[in-house]
Parts: structure tokens; C-alpha cells; sequence
């Protein structure tokens, strides 16, 4: 009875091996999902929020999001970032990124409690890295003002793309 029940959880652990590897891409769950948060006293535009993705499947497509939590204390309708992506290689790639945080009429966009409000802005959709390993994203404001308040924290969101197709 003992070698028979051993033979099924092995069968059974097989199974769910085999599922998982043809899962792929379909798994649902974000890989990467971080806030960093900025000094109260203002945001240099020389200071970088820094994210480091580790990526096991290259094959994979993703969909990365940029996070931003702002206060009423920000006095712009958007935000203008610059985000580098340094692969696992040292290859940079920089990208320049509009959030747009208010509707014309003031009111804050994304959702809020109290004073604090929290967007998602799409950044890059379908994407694919060129190989697995550990990539940087360094993030910085793009403002005309050296020093910016109201930006509590910056962050990135890396979800696998759903795909029927694989």
C-alpha cells in the first residue's frame, strides 16, 4: 500500500510540474510589484528611484507599469520622468515617460484617501526582455524645477501578459 501511494504523489508531482512549465506566460501573478519612496523635503531631479527585476523568462512577454503616489501638495497637472532600463548586459535604454496626475479642472486622477492619490501609467505594453537576468530601472523627474514636492513615492509594477495563444 505504501509503495502505491508513493507511486501517486510522484505521478501527482509530475503532473504538476508538467502544468506549470506549460503555464508559461498564462500565469497571472506580477513578477515585480515595488514602491520606492521619496524624502518629504522634495524630489531632486538628480536623485534616482532604482528597481531591480529579476527576469527568468525571456521568452515571456510583460507589461510594466509606472506607479506614482502624489499628495495635493504637487502643484502640476503631469509629471515628466526619464527611465532607464539597464539590462543584465549594462546596455542602457532611456525612455520619456508623461504622467499626466490632474484633469484639466484639478481634480487628481488614479485613486485616493485623504490628500494622497495613487496612479498607474502604462510604460511599456507587450514587452520582451532580451535575455533572462537582473535588470535596472532607474527612474528621475523630468520637471523644469530642480526640486519638486508633493511625489511621496515612485514605483513599477512587471505582470506577465496573459496569452491564449502559447
Amino acid at each position: 500500500m505504501r509503495h502505491h501511494m508513493k507511486r501517486h504523489a510522484a505521478a501527482a508531482s509530475i503532473v504538476v510540474a508538467a502544468l506549470l512549465v506549460m503555464a508559461g506566460c498564462e500565469r497571472s501573478a506580477d513578477i515585480y510589484d515595488m514602491y520606492v519612496s521619496l524624502p518629504r523635503s522634495g524630489w531632486r531631479s538628480d536623485s534616482l528611484a532604482v528597481f531591480r527585476v529579476d527576469v527568468a523568462d525571456a521568452e515571456c512577454a510583460y507589461d510594466l507599469y509606472i506607479r506614482v503616489r502624489n499628495s495635493d501638495e504637487y502643484g502640476y497637472q503631469n509629471l515628466w520622468l526619464f527611465v532607464d532600463i539597464v539590462s543584465p548586459e549594462g546596455a542602457v535604454s532611456r525612455d520619456t515617460l508623461d504622467c499626466v496626475l490632474a484633469e484639466y479642472d484639478g481634480r487628481w486622477k488614479g485613486s485616493g484617501w485623504g490628500s494622497l492619490y495613487d496612479a498607474e501609467f502604462p510604460y511599456r505594453l507587450n514587452a520582451r526582455f532580451a535575455c533572462p537576468g537582473t535588470y535596472r530601472f532607474r527612474v528621475c523627474h523630468g520637471m523644469r524645477a530642480e526640486d519638486i514636492r508633493g511625489i511621496h513615492s515612485i514605483g513599477l509594477r512587471v505582470s506577465p501578459v496573459l496569452s491564449s495563444d502559447r
